[in-house]
Protein backbone atom coordinates (compact mmCIF):
# COMPACT_ATOMS: atom_id res chain seq x y z
CA UNK A 1 0.00 0.00 0.00
CA UNK A 2 0.90 3.39 -0.53
CA UNK A 3 2.69 5.67 2.28
CA UNK A 4 -0.18 7.34 4.52
CA UNK A 5 -0.25 10.10 6.44
CA UNK A 6 -1.36 9.70 10.22
CA UNK A 7 -4.93 10.79 9.84
CA UNK A 8 -5.16 9.04 6.21
CA UNK A 9 -4.50 5.53 7.98
CA UNK A 10 -7.52 6.70 10.78
CA UNK A 11 -9.92 7.75 7.81
CA UNK A 12 -9.04 4.68 5.67
CA UNK A 13 -9.21 2.01 9.20
CA UNK A 14 -12.70 3.78 10.12
CA UNK A 15 -14.12 3.19 6.14
CA UNK A 16 -12.96 -0.36 6.14
CA UNK A 17 -14.53 -1.20 9.78
CA UNK A 18 -17.36 0.26 9.65
CA UNK A 19 -20.60 -0.40 7.01
CA UNK A 20 -20.99 2.51 3.93
CA UNK A 21 -24.67 4.41 6.05
CA UNK A 22 -21.83 4.95 8.99
CA UNK A 23 -19.62 6.66 6.96
CA UNK A 24 -20.92 10.00 6.15
CA UNK A 25 -18.70 13.31 7.11
CA UNK A 26 -20.42 14.11 10.00
CA UNK A 27 -20.00 10.37 11.21
CA UNK A 28 -16.05 9.99 10.40
CA UNK A 29 -15.60 13.58 11.92
CA UNK A 30 -16.61 11.60 15.35
CA UNK A 31 -15.32 8.72 14.86
CA UNK A 32 -11.52 9.42 14.12
CA UNK A 33 -11.56 13.10 16.37
CA UNK A 34 -10.68 15.44 13.84
CA UNK A 35 -12.51 18.62 12.41
CA UNK A 36 -14.53 18.25 9.53
CA UNK A 37 -12.64 20.65 7.32
CA UNK A 38 -9.57 18.33 7.58
CA UNK A 39 -11.69 14.92 7.04
CA UNK A 40 -13.40 16.13 3.72
CA UNK A 41 -9.77 17.43 2.85
CA UNK A 42 -7.65 14.15 2.78
CA UNK A 43 -11.22 12.57 1.79
CA UNK A 44 -10.80 14.39 -1.36
CA UNK A 45 -6.79 13.35 -1.25
CA UNK A 46 -7.45 9.46 -0.92
CA UNK A 47 -10.36 10.04 -3.81
CA UNK A 48 -7.52 11.27 -6.18
CA UNK A 49 -5.12 8.74 -5.21
CA UNK A 50 -7.78 6.34 -6.06
CA UNK A 51 -7.96 4.72 -2.62
CA UNK A 52 -11.35 5.48 -1.53
CA UNK A 53 -14.84 6.60 -3.55
CA UNK A 54 -18.58 7.56 -2.32
CA UNK A 55 -21.85 7.41 -3.84
CA UNK A 56 -24.61 9.77 -2.97
CA UNK A 57 -27.33 8.82 -1.18
CA UNK A 58 -29.98 11.98 -0.83
CA UNK A 59 -28.23 14.42 -0.27
CA UNK A 60 -25.57 12.90 1.70
CA UNK A 61 -22.51 11.01 0.29
CA UNK A 62 -21.64 7.76 1.92
CA UNK A 63 -17.76 7.34 1.26
CA UNK A 64 -15.98 3.96 1.30
CA UNK A 65 -12.56 1.84 0.25
CA UNK A 66 -12.51 1.79 -3.18
CA UNK A 67 -12.27 -1.91 -3.57
CA UNK A 68 -15.98 -1.63 -1.92
CA UNK A 69 -17.60 -0.24 -4.83
CA UNK A 70 -18.70 -3.04 -6.86
CA UNK A 71 -20.44 -4.69 -3.83
CA UNK A 72 -22.31 -1.38 -3.06
CA UNK A 73 -24.12 0.11 -6.64
CA UNK A 74 -27.61 -0.90 -6.24
CA UNK A 75 -29.39 2.10 -4.99
CA UNK A 76 -32.74 3.54 -5.90
CA UNK A 77 -33.43 4.61 -9.45
CA UNK A 78 -30.19 2.35 -11.14
CA UNK A 79 -31.51 -0.53 -13.55
CA UNK A 80 -29.02 -3.72 -13.32
CA UNK A 81 -27.31 -2.37 -16.85
CA UNK A 82 -26.68 0.92 -15.44
CA UNK A 83 -25.06 -1.24 -12.32
CA UNK A 84 -23.48 -2.95 -14.78
CA UNK A 85 -21.90 0.28 -16.62
CA UNK A 86 -21.13 1.79 -13.29
CA UNK A 87 -19.34 -1.14 -12.14
CA UNK A 88 -16.89 -1.16 -15.31
CA UNK A 89 -16.21 2.63 -15.50
CA UNK A 90 -14.88 2.38 -12.08
CA UNK A 91 -12.68 -0.40 -12.41
CA UNK A 92 -11.11 1.33 -15.92
CA UNK A 93 -10.69 4.72 -13.83
CA UNK A 94 -9.08 2.82 -11.07
CA UNK A 95 -6.90 1.44 -13.79
CA UNK A 96 -6.08 4.02 -15.45
CA UNK A 97 -5.16 6.04 -12.33
CA UNK A 98 -2.81 3.00 -11.06
CA UNK A 99 -1.18 3.21 -15.17
CA UNK A 100 -0.55 6.74 -14.39
CA UNK A 101 1.15 6.35 -11.36
CA UNK A 102 3.28 3.06 -12.73
CA UNK A 103 4.46 5.38 -15.93
CA UNK A 104 5.42 8.01 -12.95
CA UNK A 105 7.43 5.65 -11.10
CA UNK A 106 9.42 4.76 -14.45
CA UNK A 107 10.49 7.90 -16.18
CA UNK A 108 13.56 8.18 -15.28
CA UNK A 109 15.59 10.89 -17.11
CA UNK A 110 18.97 8.93 -17.87
CA UNK A 111 17.21 5.76 -18.43
CA UNK A 112 15.24 4.08 -21.02
CA UNK A 113 12.74 1.38 -19.66
CA UNK A 114 10.54 -0.38 -22.32
CA UNK A 115 9.05 -4.52 -22.30
CA UNK A 116 8.57 -6.45 -25.22
CA UNK A 117 7.03 -9.58 -26.36
CA UNK A 118 7.81 -12.24 -27.98
CA UNK A 119 6.91 -10.74 -31.49
CA UNK A 120 9.56 -7.76 -30.38
CA UNK A 121 6.56 -5.49 -30.15
CA UNK A 122 7.16 -2.32 -28.04
CA UNK A 123 4.62 -2.88 -25.40
CA UNK A 124 5.48 -0.10 -22.64
CA UNK A 125 7.61 2.32 -22.67
CA UNK A 126 8.67 5.36 -20.74
CA UNK A 127 8.69 9.14 -21.35
CA UNK A 128 12.73 8.93 -22.59
CA UNK A 129 12.30 6.46 -24.96
CA UNK A 130 9.47 7.95 -26.41
CA UNK A 131 11.31 10.62 -26.86
CA UNK A 132 14.14 9.54 -28.20
CA UNK A 133 12.04 6.92 -30.26
CA UNK A 134 9.27 8.54 -31.51
CA UNK A 135 6.28 6.08 -32.99
CA UNK A 136 9.05 2.66 -32.38
CA UNK A 137 6.44 0.48 -32.54
CA UNK A 138 8.69 -3.33 -32.27
CA UNK A 139 12.79 -3.08 -32.25
CA UNK A 140 13.13 -3.67 -35.87
CA UNK A 141 11.98 0.61 -36.08
CA UNK A 142 15.42 1.29 -33.93
CA UNK A 143 17.71 -1.61 -33.71
CA UNK A 144 19.35 -3.43 -37.27
CA UNK A 145 19.26 -6.82 -37.59
CA UNK A 146 22.90 -8.03 -35.78
CA UNK A 147 21.55 -6.31 -32.92
CA UNK A 148 18.51 -8.06 -32.71
CA UNK A 149 19.93 -11.29 -32.77
CA UNK A 150 21.67 -10.66 -29.77
CA UNK A 151 18.35 -9.59 -27.80
CA UNK A 152 17.33 -12.79 -29.20
CA UNK A 153 20.43 -14.94 -27.45
CA UNK A 154 19.90 -12.79 -24.37
CA UNK A 155 16.38 -13.22 -24.08
CA UNK A 156 16.64 -16.78 -22.35
CA UNK A 157 18.52 -15.43 -19.22
CA UNK A 158 18.70 -11.82 -17.80
CA UNK A 159 22.17 -10.18 -18.98
CA UNK A 160 23.43 -7.15 -20.53
CA UNK A 161 24.53 -6.12 -24.04
CA UNK A 162 25.71 -3.52 -26.12
CA UNK A 163 23.80 -1.98 -29.24
CA UNK A 164 23.07 1.01 -31.42
CA UNK A 165 19.86 2.39 -30.98
CA UNK A 166 18.80 4.31 -34.33
CA UNK A 167 15.99 7.52 -33.48
CA UNK A 168 13.96 9.10 -36.15
CA UNK A 169 16.62 11.75 -36.61
CA UNK A 170 19.28 9.65 -38.40
CA UNK A 171 22.02 9.13 -35.51
CA UNK A 172 22.57 6.03 -34.16
CA UNK A 173 23.66 6.62 -30.31
CA UNK A 174 25.37 3.66 -28.36
CA UNK A 175 23.29 1.94 -25.42
CA UNK A 176 24.17 -0.92 -22.94
CA UNK A 177 20.76 -3.07 -22.46
CA UNK A 178 19.88 -4.69 -19.62
CA UNK A 179 17.59 -7.53 -20.72
CA UNK A 180 15.01 -9.63 -17.52
CA UNK A 181 13.11 -12.48 -18.63
CA UNK A 182 9.39 -11.90 -17.11
CA UNK A 183 7.37 -14.80 -17.88
CA UNK A 184 6.12 -14.32 -21.60
CA UNK A 185 7.83 -10.97 -22.31
CA UNK A 186 11.12 -9.04 -21.34
CA UNK A 187 11.81 -5.94 -19.48
CA UNK A 188 14.99 -3.67 -21.04
CA UNK A 189 16.86 -0.97 -19.11
CA UNK A 190 18.76 0.92 -21.45
CA UNK A 191 22.07 3.12 -20.61
CA UNK A 192 23.31 6.03 -23.23
CA UNK A 193 27.02 4.92 -23.96
CA UNK A 194 27.71 8.01 -25.82
CA UNK A 195 29.55 9.96 -24.17
CA UNK A 196 32.35 7.50 -23.96
CA UNK A 197 35.64 8.17 -25.13
CA UNK A 198 36.53 8.04 -28.74
CA UNK A 199 38.54 5.91 -30.57
CA UNK A 200 42.06 6.53 -31.60
CA UNK A 201 41.61 7.29 -35.17
CA UNK A 202 38.51 9.74 -34.14
CA UNK A 203 40.96 11.62 -32.03
CA UNK A 204 43.57 11.33 -34.75
CA UNK A 205 41.18 12.98 -37.46
CA UNK A 206 40.01 16.21 -34.38
CA UNK A 207 43.99 16.96 -33.82
CA UNK A 208 44.31 16.79 -37.73
CA UNK A 209 41.58 19.08 -38.42
CA UNK A 210 42.60 21.59 -35.46
CA UNK A 211 45.98 22.21 -37.07
CA UNK A 212 44.59 22.73 -40.67
CA UNK A 213 42.70 25.52 -39.26
CA UNK A 214 46.05 27.58 -39.26
CA UNK A 215 48.18 25.89 -41.72
CA UNK A 216 45.51 26.01 -45.02
CA UNK A 217 46.37 28.61 -47.47
CA UNK A 218 42.84 28.95 -48.51
CA UNK A 219 38.81 27.78 -47.73
CA UNK A 220 39.05 25.14 -50.63
CA UNK A 221 42.33 23.51 -49.56
CA UNK A 222 41.53 23.25 -46.11
CA UNK A 223 37.19 21.78 -46.91
CA UNK A 224 39.52 19.45 -49.37
CA UNK A 225 41.75 18.19 -46.33
CA UNK A 226 38.93 18.22 -44.05
CA UNK A 227 36.82 15.65 -46.65
CA UNK A 228 39.75 13.39 -46.83
CA UNK A 229 40.04 13.27 -43.27
CA UNK A 230 36.27 12.51 -42.63
CA UNK A 231 36.02 9.86 -45.09
CA UNK A 232 38.35 7.41 -42.82
CA UNK A 233 35.66 7.59 -40.41
CA UNK A 234 32.21 7.78 -42.67
CA UNK A 235 31.00 7.15 -45.62
CA UNK A 236 30.97 10.67 -47.33
CA UNK A 237 29.35 11.63 -50.45
CA UNK A 238 28.83 15.69 -50.38
CA UNK A 239 30.39 18.10 -48.49
CA UNK A 240 29.22 21.64 -49.10
CA UNK A 241 29.95 25.17 -46.92
CA UNK A 242 27.07 27.36 -47.62
CA UNK A 243 27.00 31.26 -46.26
CA UNK A 244 23.52 32.85 -45.63
CA UNK A 245 23.51 36.97 -45.66
CA UNK A 246 20.98 39.29 -46.42
CA UNK A 247 20.39 38.38 -49.98
CA UNK A 248 20.26 34.65 -49.42
CA UNK A 249 22.32 31.74 -49.36
CA UNK A 250 25.68 31.76 -51.03
CA UNK A 251 28.31 28.52 -51.64
CA UNK A 252 31.64 29.03 -50.59
CA UNK A 253 32.73 25.67 -50.97
CA UNK A 254 30.97 22.42 -52.61
CA UNK A 255 32.03 18.83 -53.40
CA UNK A 256 30.77 17.64 -55.78
CA UNK A 257 30.59 20.54 -57.72
CA UNK A 258 27.38 19.54 -59.48
CA UNK A 259 25.60 19.02 -56.56
CA UNK A 260 22.11 21.09 -56.30
CA UNK A 261 21.00 22.29 -52.52
CA UNK A 262 18.36 24.66 -53.45
CA UNK A 263 15.78 22.05 -52.10
CA UNK A 264 17.68 22.06 -48.62
CA UNK A 265 17.05 25.58 -48.37
CA UNK A 266 14.16 25.09 -45.72
CA UNK A 267 16.67 22.91 -43.06
CA UNK A 268 19.75 25.04 -43.72
CA UNK A 269 17.51 27.91 -42.63
CA UNK A 270 16.16 26.12 -39.86
CA UNK A 271 19.67 24.60 -38.61
CA UNK A 272 21.19 28.17 -38.97
CA UNK A 273 17.97 29.96 -36.94
CA UNK A 274 17.86 27.37 -34.17
CA UNK A 275 21.90 27.11 -33.96
CA UNK A 276 21.08 23.49 -33.85
CA UNK A 277 22.06 20.30 -35.92
CA UNK A 278 19.28 19.26 -38.24
CA UNK A 279 19.27 15.75 -40.08
CA UNK A 280 16.83 14.77 -42.60
CA UNK A 281 16.54 11.82 -45.13
CA UNK A 282 17.23 12.00 -48.86
CA UNK A 283 16.72 9.99 -51.70
CA UNK A 284 20.12 9.62 -51.72
CA UNK A 285 20.86 9.36 -47.95
CA UNK A 286 20.99 11.08 -44.96
CA UNK A 287 21.63 14.73 -44.76
CA UNK A 288 22.79 17.11 -42.18
CA UNK A 289 22.83 20.67 -41.63
CA UNK A 290 25.47 21.99 -39.04
CA UNK A 291 25.25 25.77 -38.22
CA UNK A 292 28.73 27.76 -38.47
CA UNK A 293 28.27 29.68 -35.12
CA UNK A 294 29.84 32.50 -34.34
CA UNK A 295 29.30 34.78 -31.35
CA UNK A 296 25.64 33.42 -30.64
CA UNK A 297 24.75 33.49 -34.49
CA UNK A 298 25.39 30.96 -37.52
CA UNK A 299 27.00 32.77 -40.66
CA UNK A 300 26.10 29.63 -42.49
CA UNK A 301 26.34 26.00 -42.44
CA UNK A 302 27.86 23.10 -43.08
CA UNK A 303 26.29 20.41 -45.29
CA UNK A 304 27.01 16.72 -45.19
CA UNK A 305 25.68 13.47 -46.80
CA UNK A 306 26.30 9.98 -45.93
CA UNK A 307 24.27 7.29 -48.03
CA UNK A 308 23.61 5.14 -44.96
CA UNK A 309 20.18 6.11 -43.35
CA UNK A 310 21.85 7.04 -40.05
CA UNK A 311 24.88 8.27 -38.55
CA UNK A 312 26.75 7.35 -35.60
CA UNK A 313 26.28 10.09 -32.34
CA UNK A 314 30.35 10.18 -31.94
CA UNK A 315 30.63 10.79 -35.52
CA UNK A 316 27.83 13.55 -35.74
CA UNK A 317 29.87 15.15 -32.31
CA UNK A 318 33.21 15.30 -34.61
CA UNK A 319 31.24 16.97 -37.55
CA UNK A 320 30.25 19.62 -34.93
CA UNK A 321 33.64 19.98 -34.07
CA UNK A 322 34.78 20.19 -37.68
CA UNK A 323 32.12 22.84 -38.63
CA UNK A 324 33.17 25.12 -35.17
CA UNK A 325 36.84 24.63 -36.79
CA UNK A 326 35.69 25.89 -40.00
CA UNK A 327 33.45 28.51 -38.45
CA UNK A 328 36.69 29.95 -37.21
CA UNK A 329 38.93 29.34 -40.17
CA UNK A 330 35.89 32.05 -41.53
CA UNK A 331 36.44 34.60 -38.91
CA UNK A 332 40.03 34.27 -39.08
CA UNK A 333 39.64 35.17 -43.05
CA UNK A 334 37.26 37.88 -42.22
CA UNK A 335 39.49 40.25 -39.47
CA UNK A 336 42.56 39.27 -41.90
CA UNK A 337 40.73 40.79 -44.84
CA UNK A 338 39.35 43.39 -43.12
CA UNK A 339 42.93 44.32 -41.87
CA UNK A 340 44.33 44.34 -45.18
CA UNK A 341 41.60 46.38 -46.69
CA UNK A 342 42.49 48.74 -43.60
CA UNK A 343 46.04 49.06 -44.40
CA UNK A 344 45.64 49.41 -48.48
CA UNK A 345 43.43 52.22 -47.98
CA UNK A 346 45.88 53.43 -45.49
CA UNK A 347 48.38 53.96 -48.05
CA UNK A 348 46.18 54.58 -50.73
CA UNK A 349 44.93 57.75 -48.68
CA UNK A 350 48.74 58.52 -48.19
CA UNK A 351 49.29 58.26 -51.72
CA UNK A 352 46.60 60.18 -52.65
CA UNK A 353 47.77 63.13 -50.41
CA UNK A 354 51.59 63.36 -51.45
CA UNK A 355 50.31 64.13 -54.68
CA UNK A 356 47.67 66.45 -53.79
CA UNK A 357 50.44 68.36 -51.52
CA UNK A 358 52.43 68.04 -54.93
CA UNK A 359 53.31 71.47 -57.00
CA UNK A 360 51.73 69.39 -59.94
CA UNK A 361 49.24 71.15 -62.04
CA UNK A 362 45.78 70.01 -61.23
CA UNK A 363 44.73 67.59 -64.91
CA UNK A 364 48.37 65.58 -64.10
CA UNK A 365 47.24 65.77 -60.18
CA UNK A 366 44.01 63.96 -60.39
CA UNK A 367 45.66 61.27 -63.43
CA UNK A 368 48.20 60.32 -60.70
CA UNK A 369 45.89 60.58 -58.06
CA UNK A 370 43.54 57.63 -59.81
CA UNK A 371 46.20 55.80 -60.96
CA UNK A 372 47.50 55.80 -56.99
CA UNK A 373 44.39 54.52 -56.00
CA UNK A 374 44.02 51.73 -58.28
CA UNK A 375 46.89 50.24 -57.95
CA UNK A 376 46.61 50.81 -54.47
CA UNK A 377 43.18 48.83 -53.94
CA UNK A 378 43.54 46.68 -56.48
CA UNK A 379 40.38 48.35 -58.30
CA UNK A 380 40.08 47.29 -61.76
CA UNK A 381 38.89 50.71 -62.61
CA UNK A 382 38.08 54.06 -61.99
CA UNK A 383 36.75 57.61 -62.73
CA UNK A 384 37.09 61.25 -61.37
CA UNK A 385 33.91 63.56 -61.49
CA UNK A 386 33.90 67.43 -60.32
CA UNK A 387 31.37 69.69 -60.06
CA UNK A 388 31.52 72.87 -62.33
CA UNK A 389 30.54 75.98 -62.02
CA UNK A 390 26.98 75.37 -63.42
CA UNK A 391 26.81 72.72 -60.25
CA UNK A 392 27.02 69.98 -62.51
CA UNK A 393 29.33 66.57 -62.78
CA UNK A 394 31.90 66.31 -65.37
CA UNK A 395 33.86 63.76 -65.77
CA UNK A 396 37.93 64.48 -65.72
CA UNK A 397 39.93 61.87 -65.43
CA UNK A 398 38.88 58.03 -66.10
CA UNK A 399 41.09 55.24 -66.37
CA UNK A 400 39.79 51.82 -67.79
CA UNK A 401 36.34 52.95 -68.22
CA UNK A 402 34.61 52.60 -71.60
CA UNK A 403 31.53 55.28 -72.08
CA UNK A 404 30.04 54.90 -68.74
CA UNK A 405 26.71 53.71 -69.26
CA UNK A 406 23.24 55.21 -68.68
CA UNK A 407 22.54 52.92 -65.51
CA UNK A 408 25.39 54.20 -63.60
CA UNK A 409 24.23 57.69 -63.75
CA UNK A 410 25.03 59.81 -60.72
CA UNK A 411 22.29 60.67 -58.83
CA UNK A 412 20.50 63.94 -59.59
CA UNK A 413 22.84 64.74 -62.29
CA UNK A 414 21.99 64.88 -66.44
CA UNK A 415 25.78 63.18 -66.56
CA UNK A 416 26.32 59.55 -66.86
CA UNK A 417 29.18 57.90 -64.65
CA UNK A 418 29.76 55.13 -62.27
CA UNK A 419 27.74 55.19 -59.44
CA UNK A 420 30.70 54.31 -57.22
CA UNK A 421 33.77 56.34 -58.79
CA UNK A 422 35.86 53.44 -58.21
CA UNK A 423 35.09 49.40 -59.24
CA UNK A 424 36.71 46.53 -57.53
CA UNK A 425 37.55 43.35 -60.30
CA UNK A 426 34.28 41.95 -61.48
CA UNK A 427 32.33 43.81 -58.25
CA UNK A 428 31.12 47.61 -57.80
CA UNK A 429 32.13 49.44 -54.91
Amino acid sequence: MEKLSETEKMIMSYLESNPPEECMLDKITRGINRSRATVLKYLHILEARGLVTYRTVGRSKLWMPAGDLEGTVEYTGDTSRDSELIKNASKIHRNLLELLELERKIDDPDKLVFTINTLMDIVVSNGLFRRMFPGAQCLGDIMDRESMVLIENRMKSRGTIQVDLRGRDGIRRNYSLSVTPVNNFWVIIGRDLASSSFSKNELEVLLTITRLRSSSGSLEELMNSIRDELSTIMDLKQLSVVLSDASGFSRAYEYPESEDLTEFEYFIYRSIETLETVSWRHDSGLMLSVPLITEERARGALIIRSPEDSIASQSLEIIEMVADEVSEYLEMEKLRQEKDEFIRTLLAMNRVSEIINSDEEEEKMLEKSIEAVIETLEFEMGCIYLMEEKKELQLRVQRNCQKPSAECAWPGSSQTSLRGPLRRRGLYT
